[in-house]
């Protein structure tokens, strides 16, 4: 059998199964026409005339029927008719496939486990399509791309979140070593799990830690080692998820709100401020050929990358504080690139 006969019998058998899929339980049935239609619209290229021959032939091993008594003739399953059709339909396969990389960090490994096999169906039944299925391409005509410098994800050993993921799930204490930035040393702790959030490509568990009541931030990828206890978490107090995020914790945020005032000397960034405004409150000000916006913002360390990443093109007016601490940086960062700035320097 060739490759072309091969790939021709997969793809008239998922058509077929698709078919049957859309039959519905009673008369007077869906019109060849209209089952043409839907296939089409599920990305499935197909002609009233293959739809035809296609029932034709399903009628001689499956309880369906046609009803003939007017036209136009509509197909049914036959009343008494008892047939499971498993399997996803061509939307769910497509939205599968392009969700599952996303997702797969943040499931529990016991969920994993039970949508593996539609991970692998949805892309079985994709590559089980001709290549003249317009709906197999879309996968390769839209993406996800980040706005920031896009880095290579940190390695999370899969037991270590395998572990987590069962602690947060069954709500009990993990024992886990940590290995914190600036830290010589490792450090064990007891952490009872709150959340998983996915920022960029660090995975981060939001926990308590040992007795105390507030909810701190940890980097999975920095979990040296994690071994589940039997110890309930204590979460008397509740945790709202939602509310811990709108709050700004992970803009590594003080909490606090500030009143922003910026100078724009690029016209492409108050053109970016426009269409993707900093708060609801953001005000852009021309005055004398001088731009100016206003926003209350978090105080994070989010916005201060923001405010340093457009460089010579934003002036921090208030608050002063803000102002002088991005001057006091910005100054030291310059003093790195003084040499080669000097004239007759060839580097």
């Amino acid at each position: 059998m060739s490759i072309m006969s091969a790939q021709g019998i997969r793809s008239t058998i998922t058509r077929q199964w698709e078919l049957l899929k859309l039959l519905p339980s009673r008369a007077p049935g869906l019109t060849s026409k209209a089952l043409a239609m839907r296939l089409n619209d599920e990305g499935l290229s197909v002609s009233k005339r293959t739809v035809e021959r296609d029932l034709t032939e399903l009628s001689c091993l499956f309880p369906i029927q046609c009803n003939d008594r007017s036209k136009p003739y509509g197909w049914y399953w036959q009343r008494d008719a008892s047939l499971d059709i498993p399997g996803i339909s061509m939307a769910e396969a497509l939205s599968l496939r392009l969700i599952e990389e996303t997702v797969r960090p943040l499931l529990p490994h016991s969920v994993l486990e039970s949508v593996e096999s539609r991970f692998l169906l949805a892309k079985e039944k994709l590559s089980s399509l001709g290549d003249d299925q317009p709906l197999l391409s879309w996968s390769k005509k839209v993406a996800h791309v980040p706005a920031v410098l896009q880095q290579i994800p940190p390695y999370i050993d899969p037991v270590i979140l395998e572990t987590v993921q069962t602690g947060l799930l069954k709500e009990r204490c993990v024992e886990v070593m940590y290995q914190s930035v600036g830290k010589a040393q490792p450090h064990t702790m007891c952490l009872h799990p709150l959340a998983l959030v996915q920022r960029g490509t660090v995975t981060y568990l939001i926990a308590r830690v040992n007795d105390y009541k507030d909810e701190r931030i940890f980097a999975l990828h920095r979990v040296m080692s994690a071994e589940l206890t039997e110890q309930a978490i204590h979460n008397e107090i509740g945790f709202d998820l939602k509310a811990y995020l709108a709050g700004g914790a992970f803009q590594f945020s003080t909490g606090e709100r500030i009143e922003l005032t910026i100078r724009v000397y690029n016209q492409d960034v108050i053109q970016l401020l426009r269409e993707s405004p900093l708060s609801e409150d953001q005000r852009i000000i021309d005055h004398a050929s001088e731009l100016r916006v206003q926003a209350t913002v978090s105080d994070s360390w989010q916005l201060r990358w923001w405010l340093m990443s457009w460089g010579e093109h934003i002036e921090v007016q208030e608050p002063l504080a803000l102002r002088k601490e991005l001057g006091q940086r910005l100054v030291k960062a310059a003093e790195f690139y003084v040499d080669s700035l000097k004239p007759g320097n060839k580097e």
